[in-house]
């Protein structure tokens, strides 16, 4: 039976005859042509214009002694692109590209990088390339001031410790955006670990919201002796030998 499978095979062996029992040195020139043939058909197509998506690194660039980011700020951002095939290549395997310079108004209340600012620095950094479409207006920029705070330190309310304590240093410093540190309570509470109960000194980490940080990482915790009032009996057994 004459079925797909047996005229796929003629096929087969109607193109392989001519290779076979050939000398070693025609299928070296055989494959020889096959790579420079490909090689020239790249080529040619590199040299179309083409338009595709490229990931284009960021480069920030603010006064960051004063202001913070109260968001990660992106590393990268997707752009649409048309150009030479040669160029679109460079740019996809970043060769001899460099990041984008982004010059924000590190302000409180900035919410947003101008277009005609990204525009700019993404077509200096891709160079060649036109651009046509990019996430900017889709990025959202938080930035607040550095403020710096002192407060007292107290135990934390329900740490279930009757006794008070004294602490080492008795005042922390906390650095961070201003507007999660002056919402820091006062005293700042410190939570005693598990098993401390009846340790009279313990060293305690200090901990603070992930963008704010102490001036130290650890205090030492020395818990008072008790000062529960006498019983009134007992009180007046003292004023009785007292005269």
């Amino acid at each position: 039976m004459d079925g797909p499978l047996n005229r796929a095979g003629r096929l087969v062996r109607w193109f392989v005859r001519p290779f076979a029992g050939q000398e070693p040195s025609f299928y070296r020139a055989v494959t020889a042509c096959l790579l420079a043939a490909g090689l020239f058909w790249q080529m040619n197509a590199l040299n179309k214009t083409y338009t595709t998506r490229v990931s284009c690194p960021l480069a920030w660039h603010y006064d960051s002694a004063r202001y913070v980011p109260l968001r990660p700020l992106p590393t990268a951002l997707p752009v649409t692109v048309t150009g030479q095939g040669w160029r679109l290549l460079r740019a996809n395997m970043g060769w001899g590209t460099h990041p984008a310079d982004l010059r924000p108004v590190p302000l409180p209340g900035t919410r947003y990088l101008p277009p005609a600012a990204w525009r700019r620095g993404l077509q200096n950094a891709l160079e060649g390339v036109q651009i046509n479409e990019w996430a900017g207006d889709t990025l959202r920029l938080t930035f607040d001031r550095y403020a710096t705070r002192r407060l007292p330190l107290a135990l934390a309310p329900d740490s279930g410790q009757t006794r008070g304590a004294r602490f080492a240093p008795a005042t922390v410093s906390f650095r961070g955006p201003a507007s999660l540190v002056n919402s820091l309570p006062s005293p700042y509470p410190v939570a005693l670990p598990n098993g401390a109960g009846a340790s009279d000194n313990v060293e305690v980490e200090l901990r603070a919201p992930s963008q704010v940080r102490p001036s130290v990482s650890t205090v030492r915790v020395s818990r008072l002796a008790s000062t529960a009032p006498a019983a009134p009996g007992r009180r007046r057994a003292i004023n009785h030998f007292s005269r």
